[in-house]
């Protein structure tokens, strides 16, 4: 999870879990050359919040790190967005978190997927979350709980997940370390603690080490879902004869050919891809796309949330609510829908290099050196784009070009790239893509073709930026 160098933001409420976290992180910091910034949310529920604030601020100050308070009225944040209170409170803080690593990779002007956010979930976290899916109804990714670390946009590592939560508190006694309590922890309002308090110590009592056990099937659970998502890639490609951001059409008889778990989750796919994720999308849905696949006699099944589905001949086509991403050269401006975050533009701005040259003589190495330091805006050599580019979600085929040591290109599909890179399987249809026909220009939020970056010989550049409308 860590490696030398590495930029953490730490999140820490002052409980046992989180510092137990940040005294590990500062132990790591002597080996590994970290660097860390603590950030601390207080959430406007308890008495006690201001006083836990203050607490790991004393224990930033003596351990020399760098420490940033987060205040949220969360209970007005939950009404306002039609959630629960420990809802809110988790979108609050993990947006905290990325605030803080977007400014620490600026600090240091790295990338932000550099920055880990170190939160302290335990194995007793773990168990509680997988009985609670279980008892709210999930499926394989579901038991496969909280994972030990996230990869893509949200770099989250959790180095405590090993750990039972009576090692973590024999851990801080030994040392003299304390801590402070959430009294809030010992209430049965929330469906967790009741699981925490009740649940969980009946069924150790049954089973020794039961919170370990459900841990560990977790971890094959998440072992499982890791094949079973690649083997579902596969399968979708094959399938998919045409994809945008609001159509996929699927060949029927090779999803056919596929065992019903795997039909089932290239259809869930399908569904995610054209619906931000898949929300409110589930069994049901499913259902009805098998039976309108295997019934040539049906023409048509209307989902949820303005999808449907058609029966063209042999193939299912399924439409979403938004629309295909097209062109327009007008004001140089390339637009595209996208099915994840709402509506995008793309702005393109043209530039000869001398210009650029009159205001900066600099400029070819200033730019190389700050290249990456942005993650929505990119520089490219104008005259070596061919043709119109578009942005879209990623599709069969796709490829950029690496720069080889001999000077030469090669193609690397986005596929091994995404693998490479250990990017989610759900987050990868969610990666908004500049392409001109299969060839991708620049991965937003990644990196640019090799063989578009500006150089010494480069005459026009162009900076595209990326901007939510």
């Amino acid at each position: 999870m860590i490696e030398n160098g590495d930029l953490i933001v730490a999140g820490v409420s002052g409980g046992a879990d989180s510092v137990c976290l940040l005294f590990l992180l500062c132990e790591f910091r002597k080996r590994f050359d970290l660097k860390l910034h603590v950030v601390h949310v207080n959430h406007g529920i308890r008495k006690s919040a201001d006083r836990d604030e203050e607490f790991v601020k004393a224990l930033c100050e003596g351990l020399e790190v760098p420490f940033t308070a987060v205040f949220e009225d969360v209970p007005s944040l939950a009404a306002k967005l039609h959630l629960s209170e420990e809802e809110a409170g988790r979108k609050m803080r993990y947006e905290a978190f990325e605030e803080c690593a977007r400014k620490m990779a600026l600090e240091y002007s790295a990338e932000e997927d550099r920055v880990k956010i170190a939160v302290a979930h335990n194995m007793n976290d773990n168990a509680e979350t997988v009985l609670f899916r279980m008892f709210r109804g999930t499926g394989i990714k579901g038991m496969a709980g909280i994972p030990a670390s996230n990869g893509g946009r949200r770099n989250v590592i959790r180095p405590l997940l090993c750990l039972e939560r009576r090692e973590i508190e024999e851990f801080l006694r030994e040392r003299d370390i304390s801590w402070v309590e959430d009294e809030t922890n010992d209430l049965d309002i929330y469906s967790r603690n009741r699981i925490r308090h009740n649940i969980l110590p009946e069924a150790e009592e049954i089973v020794p080490e039961a919170a370990r056990h459900i841990a560990a099937l977790a971890g094959q659970m998440e072992e499982t879902e890791d094949l079973l998502s690649s083997l579902e890639e596969e399968a979708f490609d094959k399938c998919v004869k045409e994809q945008n951001a609001a159509f996929i059409r699927l060949e029927v008889e090779r999803l056919k050919e596929l065992h019903i778990a795997l039909q089932k989750r290239v259809l869930h796919r399908a569904l995610r891809i054209l619906s931000a994720g898949g929300k409110d999308l589930g069994t049901l849905q499913i259902d009805q796309l098998l039976d309108l696949a295997g019934n040539p006699s049906n023409r048509k099944a209307d989902l949820a949330r303005g999808i449907f589905a058609v029966r063209e001949y042999g193939d299912l086509c399924i439409y979403g609510n938004g629309n295909a991403g097209d062109n327009d050269a007008e004001g140089g401006t390339l637009k595209g829908s996208t099915n994840s975050a709402g509506d995008f533009e793309l702005l393109q701005e043209r530039f000869s290099l001398e210009e650029m040259l009159k205001e900066d003589p600099d400029f070819i190495e200033n730019l190389s050196q700050n290249a990456d330091s942005n993650k929505y805006t990119k520089w490219f050599d104008y005259d070596k784009i061919n043709g119109w580019a578009v942005l879209r979600n990623r599709q069969p085929g796709d490829y950029f070009l690496t720069k080889k040591p001999d000077g030469t290109f090669g193609k690397k599909s986005l596929k091994e790239y995404m693998i490479d890179r250990k990017i989610p399987p759900s987050e990868r249809e969610n990666i908004l893509l500049a392409a001109a026909d299969e060839k991708i220009l620049w991965i937003v939020g990644y990196r640019i073709s090799d063989d578009l970056k500006v150089s010494d010989s480069t005459v026009n550049l162009v900076r595209f930026t990326l901007k939510k409308k």
